[in-house]
């Protein structure tokens, strides 16, 4: 999503001493942006590190080809949303992807995110979290995680060569409370009968499918 700054910075003369705003980082600031923002928890998560997905697909002409989400179970109570676009460097992981409001995407109206919030969407609902980045011929592991005084931090965990048939991509994965479960699978069932291309969801019996026209409005018939 293309962001233009030009229309949220104001610049006033004539008005004597002025200072600008800042944001203190705290636990309670923290707390608010990754948290606060967000009402129904769970759906966030989804929504967000999907459309993440969805856009790191859009930035290597991939956008028809479906990401790969996984459903929580008793099992195994991840919940991953995985993707085969270009990964990120251990630097943009360690700088770009923990800053609120940094984004590579905001120049152009191409991508659904933007503001740099959404990767930080799974601390909305657990405090520990873990990416997997495929990149420059390495899979490196990062544990995201609240620290002792309630800020968000990440540590490398782990960096191994890629295997010869692993594609680059971001992987997120989280637990899952198992009164959670049918949550997860019914936010995702909502929300990917709107994607463009509907997400290989894996643990769902049923299939995910475009609502028709005539659901969405009587009357209303799609043209074929």
């Amino acid at each position: 999503m293309e962001i233009n700054a030009a229309n949220i910075n104001i610049e006033s003369s004539g008005l004597g001493d002025s200072t600008g705003f800042s944001i203190k980082t705290s636990a309670a600031a923290f707390q608010l942006l990754s948290s606060g923002l967000y009402t129904n928890k769970i759906r966030a998560v989804v929504r967000e590190l999907s459309s993440n997905a969805v856009d790191a697909h859009t930035m290597v002409s991939k956008r028809d080809i479906p990401i790969e989400v996984k459903l929580p179970n008793a099992l195994d109570s991840q919940f991953y949303v995985k993707d085969s676009g270009p990964g990120l460097s251990h630097d943009n992981i360690m700088h770009m992807y923990t800053t609120y409001f940094d984004s590579s995407k905001q120049q152009s109206n191409d991508y659904i995110g933007g503001f740099g919030v959404g990767s930080k969407s799974p601390f909305a609902y657990t405090d520990s979290f873990t990416v997997e980045s495929r990149h420059g011929g390495m899979r490196r592991l990062y544990s995201a995680f609240i620290s002792d005084d309630g800020t968000p931090k990440i540590a490398e965990i782990g960096a191994f060569p890629l295997e010869l048939d692993e594609t680059t991509g971001l992987t997120v994965s989280m637990p899952v409370k198992s009164q959670d479960f049918n949550a997860f699978k019914h936010e995702t069932c909502d929300l990917f009968q709107w994607f463009a291309t509907i997400p290989n969801v894996l643990g769902l019996s049923q299939t995910i499918k475009h609502p028709e026209m005539s659901e969405i409005a009587p009357g209303l018939h799609r043209r074929e």
